[in-house]
C-alpha cells in the first residue's frame, strides 16, 4: 500500500510539473479571446496648474519650545530604509508612529504625517530644526506628496531663518523622485549646480546667504511622484556647528503634469521580485492598479514567475506557481490583449523568465536560452559541463510589437547575478571557485550580452529593421556612472555596458536623458565593487527610438518605495521601474 501511495504521489507531482512547463499557453504567446474586454475604471477630475497640493503654515503651533517631538536616537528609533546593505527595517515610519512626545500633541497639532521631525520643536509660528541642540542638527522631512496623480513638475516655496551664530549651511533635498531644475533666494535666481545621486536631489544655502532674518525660497522640480518628499536638515553633522534653523509658509503647487505625446507609446520596464511576491498576499491587487494609474502600452516584467509562498523564503509546490500560467488573465484585468514570455530555462533549475505584455500585437521572433547547439533540454543535466558552457541562464526574447503600423523589436533579458560562474554554482558546485572580484560571473554577464545581441540586433534575420529598445536588469554597473561608483578605468565591472555602449547602436536613454545625474534602481549591492545601491537595470534604444524620446524616468513612487521583509526580499521589490514615453 505505501508504494501505491508513493506511486501517486509522484504521478501527481510530474502531471503538475507537466501542467505548470508544457502547456502552449504558458511557453507560446498568449493571445486574447475576441470577446476579452479591460475593465472599466472611473474618470477623475483634471488637474490644473497652479493647484496647491501640500501646505504647511505651522498655524497650529502656539507656543516657543515645545516639547521634544521624535527620539533623539536617530538610527535606532527614527530612520527609515535607506535601501543599503548595513540598514534594513520592516517600518516604513512617520511621525505618527515614531514620536516621544504624547498621542493626543501629535493629532492637536496635526503633524503625524511628517517622515522626520527630529529635534524639531514647535515655535509661535513655525517650525524649530536643531534649535539650541548644542551641536547637533534637527532633520525635517515632509509627509509624502500624495496628492500628485502621475507625474508632475512642481514649485516649493518656503521661508527660512537661521539661528545667530549659525555656521553650518542649510540643506535642502528633493527625497525619492524628482529634480530640481531652479531656485531662487528672495527672488534672485541662484544656479543649480549639483546632482541627483542615487535617491536625492541636493542643494545648499551658506550661512552667508541665510543671514539677517527671514529668506523666501523656491524650488522647482520636475517629474515628481507621489513618493517624493521634502527634506530640510543642517547638511553637516559636525557637533562643533551651530546648526539650528526655523521652518515656515511651506506651498507645493503643480506647475504642470508629465503630457504623452499625441501618438504615444508608454512602455514600462521593472524587475517584479520573484513574481511580485510582495503583492501576492493581495492577489496582485495592488500590483494591478499600479499598473492601471500609469496605463503604459507595453510592459516587460523580470522575475516573472511565482516561486515563494506568501512572506516566506520556502518554495511553493509548481502546481500552486501562479505565475507564469496566469500572465494571459492578469494583464487582460489591467488593459492587455497580448502577452508572451521569454527564453524559459526551467528545464535547468531556473525560475526567473521575462514576460511582455502590450495593447498590441505580440510577435515572438526568438526564445534565447542555450549558446551551444544541440543541447537536448528534454534529457538535460549541468554533469559534465566544461568551463566554457555559458547559456544565457535567466533567458532572454526578441519580440515585435505592431503599434498601428510602426513595428518595434524588444529585447528583454535579466543578466547573471552573481559574482561566481554558472559553472561555478550549477556545474562544480563550489561558489568560491571563481568568485573573487566577481571575475566568473562578470565573464558570465559579458557573454551573455554579446550573444544576445549577436541573435537580436547583429542577426542577419532582422537586418533592416530600425526600431530597437533592449531592457532589463543588467546585474553590473555602467561607465556612464562611474563619476558615482569610482571605479578603476579598466574594471570587468563595466566590461558589458562596455560592449554595449561601444560595440553596438544602443543608447542609454535615462543616461543620456540626464546627463550626469544618478539613479539607484536596485536596494543594494555587496559586492568588491562596493555596498551602496547601484543602478542595474536599463533601457537601451537603438538611434530610430532614441530619436522619438519624449519622457523618461526610473519611477519612484509611493508604492515602488522599497520597505524590506525578509532575507533580501522586499515590498514591492528589491528593484525599480522604468518608464518611457516615446513619439510615434
Amino acid at each position: 500500500m505505501a508504494e501505491i501511495m508513493r506511486l501517486r504521489l509522484t504521478l501527481f507531482m510530474l502531471a503538475a510539473l507537466s501542467f505548470v512547463c508544457c502547456r502552449p499557453s504558458i511557453l507560446d504567446d498568449i493571445q486574447p479571446k475576441e470577446n476579452d474586454t479591460p475593465e472599466q475604471t472611473e474618470p477623475t477630475t483634471d488637474p490644473k496648474p497652479g493647484d496647491v497640493l501640500w501646505e504647511e503654515h505651522f498655524d497650529l503651533f502656539t507656543e516657543d519650545g515645545g516639547p521634544d517631538i521624535q527620539s533623539d536616537d536617530f538610527r535606532n528609533d527614527v530612520q527609515n530604509p535607506l535601501s543599503h546593505v548595513e540598514f534594513k527595517s520592516t517600518e516604513w515610519k512617520t511621525v505618527a508612529s515614531s514620536h516621544v512626545c504624547s498621542n493626543d500633541y501629535i493629532r492637536q497639532k496635526n503633524i503625524g504625517d511628517w517622515v522626520y521631525l527630529f529635534r524639531c520643536r514647535e515655535y509661535v509660528g513655525c517650525l524649530g530644526c536643531g534649535i539650541n541642540d548644542r551641536g547637533k542638527r534637527g532633520i525635517a522631512q515632509s509627509p509624502m506628496l500624495s496628492a500628485i496623480e502621475e507625474v508632475s513638475d512642481l514649485r516649493v516655496s518656503f521661508r527660512v531663518k537661521t539661528v545667530e551664530g549659525f555656521t553650518d549651511d542649510l540643506g535642502f533635498r528633493v527625497m525619492l523622485c524628482g529634480i530640481i531644475r531652479a531656485v531662487t533666494l528672495d527672488g534672485k535666481p541662484l544656479e543649480v549646480n549639483t546632482v541627483h545621486d542615487g535617491l536625492e536631489h541636493a542643494l545648499c544655502f551658506s550661512a552667508g546667504q541665510l543671514k539677517d532674518g527671514w529668506h523666501s525660497i523656491t524650488v522647482d522640480i520636475e517629474k515628481a511622484t507621489n513618493g517624493t518628499m521634502l527634506q530640510w536638515c543642517g547638511n553637516s553633522t559636525s557637533t562643533t556647528l551651530v546648526h539650528g534653523f526655523w521652518l515656515d509658509d511651506i506651498v507645493v503647487t503643480r506647475i504642470s503634469d508629465m503630457e504623452r505625446a499625441p501618438r504615444n507609446l508608454r512602455v514600462l520596464f521593472w524587475n517584479i521580485q520573484n513574481g511580485m511576491w510582495s503583492d501576492q498576499p493581495y492577489q496582485f491587487s495592488n500590483f494591478r492598479k499600479f499598473i492601471q494609474k500609469y496605463d503604459p502600452d507595453v510592459c516587460v516584467w523580470c522575475e516573472a514567475q511565482s516561486i515563494y509562498k506568501d512572506h516566506s523564503t520556502d518554495k511553493k509546490a509548481p502546481v500552486d506557481w501562479y505565475f507564469p500560467s496566469h500572465w494571459q488573465g492578469f494583464a487582460k484585468a489591467y488593459g492587455h490583449k497580448y502577452a508572451a514570455i521569454g527564453g524559459y530555462r526551467l528545464y535547468a533549475e531556473d525560475y526567473y523568465p521575462q514576460v511582455i505584455t502590450s495593447k498590441y500585437p505580440i510577435k515572438t521572433l526568438l526564445k534565447i536560452t542555450e549558446t551551444e547547439q544541440y543541447i537536448d533540454t528534454a534529457t538535460f543535466t549541468h554533469s559534465g559541463k566544461p568551463e566554457s558552457y555559458m547559456p544565457v541562464a535567466h533567458g532572454a526574447g526578441v519580440f515585435e510589437v505592431d503599434v498601428d503600423g510602426v513595428r518595434i523589436n524588444f529585447v528583454t533579458l535579466h543578466l547573471w547575478p552573481h559574482a561566481y560562474s554558472y559553472y561555478a554554482k550549477f556545474v562544480i558546485k563550489k561558489t568560491n571557485y571563481d568568485s573573487a572580484q566577481s571575475k566568473g560571473g562578470n565573464a558570465q554577464r559579458e557573454a551573455e550580452i554579446k550573444y544576445i545581441c549577436a541573435q537580436s540586433i547583429f542577426n542577419p534575420a532582422f537586418k533592416g529593421a530600425e526600431n530597437w529598445l533592449m531592457m532589463g536588469d543588467f546585474n553590473t554597473r555602467s561607465r556612464i556612472d562611474n563619476w558615482h561608483y569610482g571605479l578603476p578605468e579598466d574594471s570587468p565591472f563595466l566590461s558589458s555596458h562596455d560592449y554595449i555602449l561601444q560595440q553596438t547602436p544602443y543608447k542609454d536613454i535615462i543616461g543620456l536623458e540626464y546627463p550626469g545625474h544618478f539613479f539607484a534602481t536596485r536596494t543594494w549591492a555587496d559586492d568588491a565593487a562596493g555596498n551602496t545601491p547601484p543602478r542595474y537595470d536599463f533601457m537601451y534604444a537603438s538611434p530610430a527610438m532614441l530619436s522619438r524620446v519624449k519622457n523618461a524616468m526610473i519611477l519612484n513612487e509611493r508604492w515602488t518605495n522599497m520597505v524590506w521583509e525578509r532575507s533580501n526580499y522586499y515590498n514591492s521589490s528589491d528593484h525599480r521601474p522604468i518608464l518611457v514615453d516615446f513619439a510615434l
